[in-house]
């Protein structure tokens, strides 16, 4: 950064000492040796002497060159610091990689961007064919393996610097810098995206899922809900009617005669019922059997089994919508690079195996997915394996797909499944400090004394005066 954006005040502290130099310090860095003294004596006036010395301290770095003098040498520094990392990251990106990065800068026949611009570009529909496209992005992104890349001997900030352009500076701009500088961009920019990409497609399945699929469903499962509520009415009606004639029909009791037992004085006589014939006649007095059937049938459809749940109505709307996301199902088992916890792994395992699932068509049985049993829980069960329209010990394989897609979702929002190398998909757990530091941080350092014990000395080399045994020290002047 040129100096003219400095503030005025540090401009003027530049140089300076926030306090006055104490003579100890003024003897411990303002130091001549003897050398140093003999050639300031040869000097005519006092004013070439302290010109002299000045010199020599600035040329021993005790003092730092005028503010105009620094300025050009911070930046031939930082350019042949760039000049060194950009001739690094191309010596270590292959031959052939070099030739596809620098392919991503010109326009195919046909189209009308580049790829490069194709590759930056998010997608933003959010859809089965969204995601689709999202994740052919993201494939396209790791075919280059510019993650396999070694880039150890560069520090990730300069890497993100490099991204950062490249993730932004139009293509022709790119394809204008000199030397090693375009391979170097480029390749920074493709191990950017491999994260980037990823996070992208994760989070149109996010969206996917939690909108358009899931919440839809559940939405339209109480729609139709309250479309059926009037059949539910009247059946529940019917019901209540024939159950309160059988509870107001008198049962005949030991001892008591079924038939004309005299009543109050001006009424008929009581009629009371012996056998369950007699109470069926009873009742199609006020509800017919047939109706009180179709009533009972109406009821029985809003009612769970008891191994059920409270989502098996919603879940049965959403294994409708199975076009919506066989497009992309393949690409998302095979595309990402999954990583997960334990309890993450069995979820992997079974969105892995997915595509082969589908693969037997409607031949897909329960030993097809045997090994994944364990997800298929709650209402689930009944969707997978009891559609009354499959027979034998196949499975319902639009619904066995949402239950792993459903259960892939839960598990992404957990972290317990993450995507590696990515941003916001990927491992919160990687991002950690490790122990070490941490204990260094908070003081729990292996070399510190403890109470009651005496500190460890130091190495002999290291106690040794400055400039011995201790790598970079710089003896002072006449020590």
């Amino acid at each position: 950064m040129s100096f003219q954006y400095l503030p005025e005040d540090q401009r003027a502290r530049y140089r300076r000492f926030l306090t006055d130099p104490s003579p100890e310090d003024l003897e411990r860095f303002f130091y001549l040796d003897a050398v140093a003294l003999a050639e300031v004596a040869k000097k005519r006036g006092p004013h070439n002497r302290l010109g002299w010395a000045v010199l020599w301290l600035i040329g021993g770095r005790v003092l730092l060159p005028g503010i105009t003098t620094l300025a050009p040498l911070v930046t031939s520094v930082r350019a042949g610091q760039l000049a060194a990392i950009n001739d690094y990251l191309a010596e270590q990106t292959p031959l052939e990689m070099r030739r596809e990065l620098l392919g991503t800068l010109v326009v195919p026949d046909g189209k009308k961007v580049s790829p490069l611009e194709w590759m930056r570009t998010a997608v933003a529909n959010v859809s089965g064919t969204g995601i689709k496209e999202a994740l052919n992005r993201s494939s396209a992104v790791w075919a280059f393996g510019a993650g396999a890349v070694d880039t150890g001997g560069v520090a990730p900030v300069k890497l993100t610097e490099l991204a950062a352009y490249g993730m932004h500076a139009k293509a022709p701009k790119i394809a204008q810098l000199k030397g090693t500088r375009r391979v170097a961009t480029l390749l920074a920019t493709m191990r950017h995206l491999e994260g980037v990409s990823v996070d992208d497609a994760l989070l149109l399945f996010d969206l996917l899922m939690a909108t358009k699929l899931l919440a839809k469903a559940n939405r339209d499962e109480k729609n139709a809900k309250l479309k059926s509520l009037p059949r539910l009415c009247k059946a529940a009606l019917q019901a209540e009617s024939a159950l309160r004639a059988a509870l107001d029909t008198p049962m005949t009791l030991p001892g008591q005669p079924a038939q004309g037992e005299a009543g109050p004085a001006g009424a008929e006589p009581v009629v009371r019922v012996t056998t369950a014939q007699e109470m069926i006649a009873r009742i199609e007095l006020v509800v017919p059997i047939e109706q009180l059937e179709a009533a009972l049938a109406v009821i029985r459809e809003f009612l769970p089994a008891e191994e059920d749940d409270a989502d098996l109505a919603w879940r049965a709307e959403l294994t409708s919508r199975f076009a919506s996301v066989r497009g992309f199902v393949e690409l998302l088992a095979e595309t990402v690079p999954w990583g997960g916890t334990d309890a993450g792994t069995p979820v992997i395992a079974a969105l892995r195996a997915l595509p082969r699932v589908l693969a037997y068509g409607k031949h897909a049985g329960v030993q097809h997915i045997e090994a994944h049993k364990e997800l298929v829980s709650g209402s689930w069960r009944r969707l997978v394996y009891g559609n009354p329209g499959l027979g034998g010990r196949r499975i319902d394989r639009h619904a066995y797909t949402f239950c792993v897609l459903e259960v892939l979702w839960s598990a992404l929002r957990s972290k317990d499944v993450y995507a590696i190398g990515a941003g916001k998909s990927g491992d919160p757990r990687a991002k950690l400090i490790p122990d070490a530091p941490v204990e260094r941080a908070l003081g729990h350092h292996p070399d510190r004394a403890r109470p009651g014990r005496r500190p460890r000395r130091a190495p002999a080399q290291a106690r040794g005066r400055p400039g011995r045994g201790v790598p970079g020290a710089r003896r002072q002047p006449g020590r």
